[in-house]
Order: C-alpha cells, then structure tokens, then sequence
C-alpha cells in the first residue's frame, strides 16, 4: 500500500505513506546511490582570477547537479565569464538542463574565469556527487509523540513510564497509551534535479530488484 501524502513536482520532492517493512524502505534506500547520475568528472582550468583555489572551484563544479539522460554517456561544457558578477551554474555552455541557479564563485572588476568541464556517468557508491537526491523514512506517527515511543520490528510500541511522566504532557501520553501497533512508514524522496523525483524511488526499486536477481542466481 502506498499513499502520497505531499507531491512537489517543482522542487523535486515527494513524501508518502506506506506499509512497506523498514528492512524493504532501508533497501530501496540504499539502492538510491547505485542509480547512474552525471557530474562534472574532469575540469581542465585555463584562467581563474577568482579568490578560489582551482581544486575549491573544480570541487563546486563537481557538485553541480546536471540533468540526466541515460543515452547521453559524458559531456563537455564551457565557461568563460569576466567580472564584476557572480558566476552562477547556469552560466556553463551547454545549459545544463535544471532550474537551478547555483552560485559558483564570485569575480570583481576585469576578473576572468575561463574552463573546460567534462561530465560523465557515475553512481553514489563511487563518489556522492553522482548522488540523484536523499530518500529518508520514519514511522508515520504525531511528530509530538514520536521522540518518546521504540517500534520494534513487528511495529509493537513499547515506552518508558517514567519518561512519558516527566516529560510528556497528559495529552501526549494519552495518545502513547493508546497505540498498540504502528505498521505504516511515512516515507520521503528528494531529488537534487539530476531525475525527476518518482524516477529515483522507481530506479532503485529497479535496482534493488536486479540485485536480488544476481544474487538468487549467485547461490542457485
């Protein structure tokens, strides 16, 4: 069973309610990094005035996100900019294909900033700057009980008597002592702009399938 609870197309971001096991919500999680995503792999540097030291600049570069195409295997972008402005993501020739405006760094008066970026497909095993975003979950709960509850793996509630006394106000425990089980995760994706948000969760389950696959080959 799934359940959208939040869907913001525009700023990548999704959240829904599910009845998935945490150890299943923890390996699609984890599947996420072994999505292929593009990034500026290679910087070649030709002229920076800019306060920055060429590896700080070739870092910022790196974590640029690019819009990804799985036909497309590496891209070279360009970037030639004098001062006095800021030099933003959205100044790299080609366009990189996200709404994004990342400042990158800043030129003053007659500085110049001239390079070569090379991006290639890559996986957040390898590197986190081919990361596509952050999935994260947690028991679907009342934000203001969920701090004073353990869920163990059946999703039974146990608490601490003592604690809900001293720290808790009536409300809250009344809420506490009336759960019993909680078989429902409140799960959340977020994408840097590389993929479109429902993409990342459907490619790592994707993934996470083809692993098992292998695996159940491996040992057959």
């Amino acid at each position: 069973m799934i359940k959208i609870k939040n869907y913001d197309k525009k700023h990548g971001k999704i959240c829904f309610v599910t009845d998935m096991s945490i150890s299943l919500a923890n390996a699609i999680r984890r599947s996420v990094l072994e999505i292929p995503i593009m990034a500026i792999d290679e910087v070649e540097i030709s002229q920076n005035d800019s306060a920055l030291y060429d590896e700080s600049l070739a870092h910022r570069l790196g974590l640029v996100p690019i819009k990804t195409e799985k036909t497309t295997k590496e891209t070279k972008f360009r970037l030639k900019e004098t001062g006095p402005k800021m030099v933003y993501s959205s100044d790299l020739k080609p366009s990189i294909g996200t709404d994004y405006k990342l400042p990158i760094t800043l030129l003053d008066n007659e500085q110049e900033i001239q390079l070569v970026a090379i991006a290639r497909i890559g996986k957040g095993i390898e590197h986190i700057k081919y990361s596509p975003g952050l999935m994260y979950y947690k028991h679907n709960l009342d934000g203001d009980i969920v701090n004073f509850v353990c869920i163990d793996e059946s999703g039974k509630v146990s608490y601490d008597e003592k604690e809900l006394k001293e720290k808790c106000e009536e409300e809250q425990i009344e809420k506490i002592k009336k759960l019993k089980e909680v078989n429902e995760l409140l799960v959340c994706v977020e994408s840097w702009g590389q993929l479109e948000v429902k993409k990342i969760f459907t490619e790592a389950i994707d993934i996470l399938d083809e692993n098992l696959s292998e695996l159940n080959k491996a040992i057959k």
